[in-house]
């Protein structure tokens, strides 16, 4: 072989061993700088954890979710009752939501899991379940959120009321099958002080008819709707322009009690007041 050939292959032999002693010690500096290390981290995707309560609820399920916060919450809540009281707990839901088998609607069924969580310190017979539809609010549908809402009674202040304010709504009350409120002095003193408001402020009043469980659909959903009219018709001779006031009927779909007793259906035989700011 002559000298040229030899030149060659020695000049090709060297540029191969210079490539891989250069590509490992590249490979070395790069993991020694810490190169390798990023990939071997989850990337930020500034994704927030959902907010958490000590006790609360997800869409469409009737679950009662506790955390580490329920312990306190539960012994600040056993703390206000008596020996003799009532325990009201009061389930909320929304109207997108399903009815779960058995129950009237989420509201009854959340409240009715709350209730087995105070089973070992409140008998049975002293806890009492409402539910209550709530306006549905961003974000609720992917979120934790609180749906529970508690109240001691005192045995002998459990009696009929026909006039009762909760946090955004007045609930008046009504006889059975009747369209007239029932009398009293509270409603009217109520009403009245509405009124007056209402001209003031211009805020807009809404008037939602309910009705208990005896009788067929359509016919609830007309005395609910007249049992709204009925009060629209009486703020209208206050003072307060049409305008103001819109009248709808949920007739027995929405009950806010059991209708499995008397007092229960009293309670779901009512107008629900809510006023909307301009």
């Amino acid at each position: 072989m002559t000298a040229f050939p030899k030149i060659i292959i020695m000049l090709v032999i060297w540029l191969l061993y210079t490539i891989l002693v250069w590509r490992g010690c590249t490979e070395e500096l790069c993991t020694g700088c810490g190169a390798g290390a990023i990939t071997s981290v989850p990337a930020d995707t500034g994704a927030v954890a959902p907010q958490r309560y000590a006790l609360d609820f997800r869409w469409s399920d009737p679950t009662a979710f506790t955390s580490d916060g329920f312990a306190a919450l539960k012994q600040s809540i056993l703390a206000k009752g008596s020996n003799e009281g009532i325990l009201q707990i009061t389930g909320f839901y929304f109207e997108g939501e399903p009815k779960p088998d058995g129950f009237e609607n989420m509201g009854f069924a959340r409240a009715d899991r709350v209730r087995a969580l105070f089973a070992a310190d409140v008998p049975n017979e002293r806890i009492r379940l409402r539910a209550r539809l709530m306006d549905e609010r961003a974000g609720v549908r992917e979120g934790y959120f609180e749906a529970a809402e508690f109240d001691w009674l005192e045995p002998e202040k459990t009696v009929e009321r026909s006039v009762e304010s909760i946090a955004d709504r007045t609930i008046i009350h009504f006889p059975f099958g009747s369209v007239e409120k029932e009398y009293d002095p509270a409603v009217d003193a109520y009403l009245e002080q509405l009124a007056t408001r209402v001209k003031e402020t211009g805020e807009r009043i809404t008037l939602t008819g309910h009705t208990d469980n005896v009788g067929d659909d359509a016919t609830n959903l007309e005395l609910g709707r007249r049992r709204a009219n009925g009060v629209r018709d009486i703020l209208l001779s206050k003072g307060v322009k049409a305008a103001q006031i819109t009248v709808d009927s949920k007739g027995k779909s929405q009950p806010t009690d059991t209708n499995d007793t008397e007092e229960g259906r009293h309670n779901n035989r009512r107008v629900e007041v809510r006023l909307i700011q301009q």
